[in-house]
């Protein structure tokens, strides 16, 4: 091959590789575009227009300091943190308001831990967003020995561990944990006391719960902040889909949404169970609002069946 005749095949190749290129972007491009009909909740975006629901369940207390220096100002500094954090989110307490009974009595599973899944599915039909669990998780005694023979120094301290979560009431899926441990120093007596189980008054305990109380309710209010407004059609009723939301989480007639395929479950670790958020099945419009629900009219006509998730956007 002589040299001219390799530099035209050369050209050639840099002249044919952009509309080769070009062309295969078109193919890829048509065949990865988004299709409305195909839309899942990935496409859906949160939006301002409406309030979240949160249910905040009994604080689970695991320890054996059961009394007010612990409890009370953690769970004081919990809700008065999340209030500050989550933005003008309907925060149902069980301190403060009438609550459905699994806030104060969660189902829970055999060796104890809470089963999400009825959980979850029974703030749906309360209208809730998402359940957030406040836990004291163990108050324990520990001992440090320093120096040696004669020079020799034991210190006790109490260390707190502590806990919250937060669910997402549609799928079940656990959105934020936060677990802190803090310690405070005690007495030799007041270790004594504790080691053979039973509370002792102990001052720093109060700003010390105090302090991860508002540090955990911030993480839970910074969370609620980020989910995905939704909820889910709870019954069919005269030719209407009812929602769990309404005029007082600021649906209002008109309002539009999408409807998803929420049919789907998954079985994840030790049996836990989550709903899959399906594709786009449809669309509806609010036609009349009450103060805790509303009626929504599919668009095509078709009833999506109870149970499938409704987010904003058509």
């Amino acid at each position: 091959m002589t040299v001219s005749t390799w530099l035209k095949k050369t050209a050639l190749f840099f002249l044919l590789v952009p509309g080769i290129l070009l062309i295969c972007g078109c193919i890829f491009d048509r065949s990865y575009r988004s299709v409305d009909d195909l839309k899942t909740i990935r496409d859906y975006s949160d939006s301002d227009r409406y309030r979240k629901t949160v249910g905040v369940m009994a604080l689970s207390n695991a320890t054996i300091f059961s009394s007010v220096q612990v409890t009370e100002p953690f769970i004081t500094a919990f809700i008065s943190s999340i209030k500050s954090t989550a933005g003008d989110a309907d925060l149902l307490v069980p301190v403060e308001t009438d609550v459905p009974s699994f806030l104060l009595d969660p189902p829970r599973l055999q060796n104890g831990e809470l089963d999400v899944f009825p959980l979850c599915e029974m703030a749906r039909q309360k209208g809730m967003n998402a359940v957030v669990t406040p836990i004291l998780m163990d108050i324990r005694v520990r001992k440090e020995i320093s120096g040696f023979w004669f020079f020799k120094d034991v210190a006790h301290s109490l260390q707190i561990q502590t806990a919250a979560a937060i669910y997402d009431s549609i799928t079940g899926t656990r959105l934020a944990l936060k677990i802190l441990t803090d310690d405070v120093d005690i007495k030799e007596s007041q270790a004594e006391t504790i080691r053979n189980g039973r509370e002792a008054q102990v001052d720093d305990l109060v700003k010390i719960a105090e302090k991860m109380g508002a540090q955990l309710g911030h993480k839970m209010g910074g969370a609620i902040k980020k989910i995905l407004w939704q909820t889910s059609i709870v019954a069919i009723e005269d030719n209407a889909c009812i929602i769990v939301a309404g005029s007082k989480v600021g649906v209002k007639p008109g309002d539009r949404f999408a409807v998803l395929d929420g049919r789907a479950v998954m079985t994840g670790l030790n049996g836990q169970h989550f709903i899959v958020p399906g594709p786009k099945i449809g669309e509806m419009t609010i036609d009349r609002v009450e103060s805790k629900k509303a009626f929504g009219i599919p668009e095509s006509g078709e009833m999506p069946p109870v149970g499938s998730i409704v987010v904003v956007g058509g």
